[in-house]
């Protein structure tokens, strides 16, 4: 009798994580996804408001690019939120989860606030900046230490602590803004309007140029400290193995503490730069989210600043942008933030197929039995 055979059916679409992928893939995987990206963008205006498709892209440009000073806008955006990204960084890369920057930066914004509001007037305006960045520096680790503390001796968990510290430090902000409210609003307003005291200076009559230059400045800091310093290499170790640090006797309580206070005192700066160069106001929205943003931000860089930088400025233009065409459209600027969205979708999209492998099979194979039946023997037969 003949061996029997059976169909067997092999899954339609298999997945494996590749072992290696070149340089030259990353990038024509990550550029096909912001093309995509930018694409779906336009689709979406089109659905919105109908043959839109090419007029989105102009007031994507018009809203960014179109002269100097929208331009810089545009890259003080897109530093301020690289600035935050590059902050909370470090902690990230010894595995200690830091969701708490939005608060930790609205925390040096009120630092700064305080003293623009009763001492700038007083001083002389550089003492006045001095002392405003030292207190903003020292709000933003005092509130970057606390969970840092409770992690190290007591082991809680840093993302709920620090994600809860942010709703605190919004309320606190919020408050300072209605108590000291301005005649005829519910909020402070803006600081000092009539004699800019505690303002950041302009650099040939221009805003953010300033706070810009400081930005790349501290970022290229940050990058050498992680990669070329003793401490940033004990940050690396503990990436690896808490044990494996502790065993080449590292403190890894200390470590924690010190990292998470140059995050902290780098999130103040930032709070620093956004009241004294940008808003000069305070209150629970003035770090607008950017806090939250910077966390995807730092993922999707793979932790380096170079990267972080190219999707900081990507997601300033699609918001920017997104908000000025959505005006010279017609419709919602609400749209703006699906088309960050969309955005940050596609490009995690991306991370999936740098790291795995699909495979389709759309037939079925036939394959014989491991043990098939044995032919019936006919009896008196050898």
């Amino acid at each position: 009798m003949a061996n029997k055979s059976i169909l067997r059916g092999e899954p339609v679409i298999r997945i494996s994580r590749r072992a290696d992928i070149s340089w030259k893939g990353i990038t024509i995987v990550k550029a096909s996804s912001i093309l995509c990206a930018f694409l779906l963008c336009g689709l979406l205006s089109t659905i919105i408001a109908p043959g839109s498709f090419f007029s989105f892209y102009g007031g994507v440009f018009s809203g960014t690019f179109v002269n100097f000073d929208t331009t810089l806008a545009t890259l003080w955006d897109a530093a301020i939120l690289l600035l935050i990204a590059v902050a909370i960084t470090p902690a990230f890369k010894m595995k200690f989860w830091n969701i708490g920057a939005e608060g930790q930066v609205l925390m040096g914004c009120l630092g700064a606030a305080m003293l623009m509001k009763f001492l700038a007037p007083h001083v002389p305006n550089p003492v006045a900046i001095i002392l405003m960045l030292v207190l903003a520096i020292i709000f933003g680790s005092i509130w970057a230490a606390i969970p840092a503390l409770f992690k190290a001796f007591f082991n809680t968990n840093e993302t709920l602590f620090t994600l809860m510290m942010n709703y605190i430090a919004t309320f606190i902000a919020a408050a300072f803004s209605k108590a000291n409210k301005a005649v005829g609003s519910t909020e402070i307003g803006t600081i000092n309007i009539s004699g800019h005291e505690g303002w950041l200076p302009n650099l040939f009559g221009k805003d953010y140029i300033l706070c810009i230059i400081i930005i790349i400045i501290l970022v290229f800091g940050v990058w050498f400290f992680l990669k070329f310093s003793k401490k940033g290499y004990e940050i690396a170790v503990l990436n690896g193995s808490v044990r494996t640090a502790e065993y080449v006797g590292i403190n890894v309580k200390w470590v924690t503490i010190r990292t998470m206070l140059m995050g902290g005192a780098l999130c103040g700066i930032a709070g620093f730069l956004i009241v004294s160069g940008s808003a000069h106001t305070i209150g629970g929205n003035v770090v607008n989210g950017r806090g939250f943003t910077a966390v995807m931000i730092s993922w999707l860089g793979h932790f380096n600043p170079l990267q972080m930088s190219l999707y900081a400025l990507l997601y300033s233009i699609i918001t920017i942008g997104g908000g000025s065409a959505a005006g010279d459209l017609g419709y919602s600027a609400d749209v703006a933030t699906v088309f960050s969205g969309i955005f940050f979708l596609i490009i995690l999209a991306s991370e999936f197929f740098i790291n795995f492998r699909l495979k389709f099979n759309f037939h079925r194979k036939k394959k014989e039995d491991d043990n098939p039946p044995s032919e019936t023997m006919v009896e008196g037969s050898k």
